[in-house]
């Protein structure tokens, strides 16, 4: 068994429940850091991580940064050893590395580097410098490797910013207007349609939830009321549909009566496959994308193992592809980078579920991406900035299209109509989450999305508050149907660069 032990400063970094996230990650050729089992515990002042794997890694702890709130950080490549490292320390050179890393990566490829940022680059490494030299005074090299970590976020901030501008511009270079899809989910019913009517100033696609439990919630019964609502209404608003997920590996997605069924997989496919073959027959020439599956890989839902999850998704491509040749299909995997892994003993990472069946060659058209942030369980921290960019190039390798699809709170208030099994976490430390901070982040990132030529589709995974849904303050409209700021800043980015 392996074990790693750092010495920690300040434990109020780490937030109360951030034992439950810290994760210790290898390399992976196709992943990149990829989780292992693992788990985590205080012993005095000492964090402690165990593991089966004795091999070097990254470890990855939820750290509260003053002014940006609560952040996933890693430390660079530790290698087992007797004496202690310090936390602090580590999270800083990690930190530090990843930002000249990519600074450099970029720039090798023709990325413009202004002498400003190069100025902050220095200072986080000046005070990297310090911390690693001072650590016989502990508490000095943490305060050290504070002042570099922020730094070095300010570092990234900034890199992002140029990156995304610089890639749109290249983008742009090419054609006027970019033919990236903006979407919105609209839930499981059909909303307030002075709601709906706002959507086509800031979205050209509507994703219409046609799931086994939406539209079978009695065995044997099936309701296509909304469903049929939502696809009339977003063909009348000159929105693409994308239909799904037809099948989601979550409490949510599986009928109730399902459950009768569990241990019985033939049955259960059976049950799957018809839905899918009912609701594509039904809306097939009505529909733009197929959304076939989402949550394939986290859930345990019915008691399926990943190898029957695998073969019914399998299944259920080929049962589109054979009724619908034209419409794309895609599949979708929440908790992207694999952090499931770190707490439950299975196999396959998402990249590993997708690699499996793009080989297959079913026809896959796209690979989706659920990205719910500040949500616990389900859900993925924070990150620092360049951790989304490098995800994305991650799950370009595979070279398919992708379809992201964003999630995150815009209060840490709680929330009636949610699903009561889901919290949130980790935006802003000790400051409650706000609609400003929800706007801020989309407003650093969306622009990086739009730089990627790889990524054709961007989703907002909720869109009102004031029906019952499933994140908590995750929608673009809150309680009382009023609009967030972030959707002002969809509609700007809707008119300024989209087609």
């Amino acid at each position: 068994m392996g074990l790693m032990r750092l010495a920690v400063q300040n434990r109020r970094c780490i937030p109360p429940d951030g034992l439950d996230r810290v994760c210790i990650c290898g390399p992976d050729d196709l992943h990149g850091e990829l989780p292992w089992f693992a788990s985590a515990y205080f012993s005095n002042n000492h964090l402690v991580v165990e593991r089966l794997e004795n091999d070097s890694g990254w470890i990855y702890v939820p750290w509260r940064i003053a002014g940006r709130g609560e952040l996933l950080l890693g430390t660079a490549t530790l290698v087992e050893r007797p004496h202690p490292y310090q936390l602090e320390v580590e999270l800083a050179r990690g930190t530090v590395n990843r930002l000249r890393n990519q600074l450099f990566q970029w720039g090798f490829v023709g990325l413009e580097i202004p002498d400003s940022l190069w100025q902050i680059v220095q200072k986080a490494t000046r005070h990297f410098s310090r911390a690693a030299t001072s650590q016989q005074d502990p508490a000095a090299a943490a305060e050290y490797a504070e002042t570099a970590i922020a730094s070095a976020l300010d570092g990234m901030d900034a890199l992002v910013s140029i990156y995304s501008a610089q890639a749109i511009a290249v983008r742009r270079s090419q054609a006027p207007g970019l033919n990236t899809l903006l979407g919105i989910q609209l839930g499981d019913q059909m909303s307030d349609l002075d709601l709906v009517r706002q959507l086509p100033a800031a979205f050209n696609l509507a994703t219409a939830r046609l799931g086994w439990a939406t539209v079978e919630s009695s065995e044997g019964t099936h309701d296509w009321k909304h469903a049929d609502a939502q696809i009339e209404w977003s063909g009348q608003a000159g929105l693409k549909v994308c239909g799904g997920p037809l099948l989601e590996f979550s409490d949510r997605g599986i009928p109730d009566w399902a459950y009768l069924w569990e241990g019985d997989f033939a049955s259960l496919r059976d049950f799957m496959l018809e839905h899918v073959r009912r609701t594509v027959r039904r809306y097939r020439g009505r529909v733009q994308i197929w959304q076939v599956a989402s949550r394939i890989c986290s859930s345990d839902v019915l008691a399926l193992s990943e190898e029957q999850r695998l073969q019914i998704v399998a299944e259920a491509i080929a049962t589109t592809r054979k009724i619908d040749m034209q419409t794309p299909v895609i599949i979708s995997f929440d908790q992207p980078w694999g952090e499931y892994l770190a707490s439950k003993k299975l196999d396959l990472a998402p990249l590993h579920f997708a690699d499996a069946l793009v080989r297959a060659d079913l026809g896959l058209s796209g690979l989706g991406l659920e990205i719910d942030l500040g949500y616990q369980p389900g859900g993925s921290s924070f990150r620092n900035p360049l951790a989304y960019s490098q995800l994305i190039d991650h799950w370009s390798h595979l070279e398919l299209p992708l379809l992201v699809s964003l999630a995150l709170p815009s209060s840490s208030g709680e929330d009636l109509q949610a699903n009561p099994k889901i919290r949130t976490c980790g935006a802003s430390g000790d400051e409650d989450m706000t609609p400003e901070t929800q706007n801020e982040w989309i407003g650093r990132q969306l622009p990086m999305l739009l730089g990627k030529a790889s990524v054709q589709a961007i989703l907002w995974n909720q869109l009102s508050d004031c029906q019952p849904h499933e994140f908590p303050h995750g929608g673009i409209f809150d309680a009382n149907s009023h609009p967030k700021p972030v959707f002002e800043t969809l509609c700007s980015f809707r008119s300024e660069y989209l087609l």
